[in-house]
């Protein structure tokens, strides 16, 4: 459970900011699950040989960026680390890698079996994206704001990508057009996001009491 860090006087402004956290994490989660089904869609229709399937899956996984991008943000609401330097290099790390992979699958909406177009923003957006968790990990590690297996969430997150790029190469995760599964790769991320989503909807706590308290 998360170690509050804060108390809000106020309660209306404490309600606000329930209200804010619940719809962070809400739009974590359907981002999150928007990406596992891209990447679904997307090796199934290279599998398939269905560029329509192909392209819906790089809509889901592209679109899922708008719904991602709020995880950090919601991380930094809930000041699991204060104002500290290294949790505001994380969100921005955060931030800046889910835009550059959501803007990778873009190109292939109209062309699912062009490799080339992303160019190098795929790879440089999922650098990022494994640099900002594991910063934030090391910073809820020095304060405790997390316990248990939360904690080490974000740091089987941050080092998904590295871990995961030796395995893709096999011959039994290369899909039939030649590129790595993209299930692997950014599905599993998905997930791990979705499940820090749940973790983030669950520390935004009740709003019942202070509703009352505000009347």
């Amino acid at each position: 459970m998360i170690k509050q860090s804060y108390v809000v006087e106020n309660p209306r402004a404490n309600i606000a900011t329930i209200r804010r956290l619940r719809t962070f994490s809400v739009l974590t989660i359907v981002g999150a699950v928007s990406l596992v089904l891209g990447a679904i869609h997307t090796d199934f229709g290279s599998y398939a040989d269905l560029p329509a399937i192909g392209s819906l899956g790089s809509v889901l996984s592209a679109a899922a960026g708008l719904g991602l991008v709020f995880l950090p943000i919601g991380l930094r609401a809930i000041r699991l680390s204060g104002t500290g330097a290294l949790a505001n290099a994380g969100t921005a790390l955060l931030a800046i890698g889910i835009c550059l992979a959501s803007i990778a699958d873009v190109p292939t909406i109209l062309d699912p079996k062009d490799l080339e177009s992303d160019g190098a923003f795929g790879p440089i957006g999922f650098v990022l994206i494994s640099a900002g968790f594991l910063l934030w990990f090391v910073v809820i590690l020095r304060t405790g704001a997390l316990a248990g297996w939360r904690q080490y969430l974000f740091l089987a997150t941050g080092l998904g990508f590295p871990l995961t790029i030796p395995t893709v190469q096999l011959p039994l995760f290369v899909v039939p057009n030649g590129r790595p599964s993209f299930l692997l790769l950014a599905g599993a991320l998905g997930v791990l996001q979705l499940m820090m989503g749940i973790v983030l909807r669950g520390q935004s706590g009740p709003t019942v009491d202070f509703s009352r308290q505000a009347l």
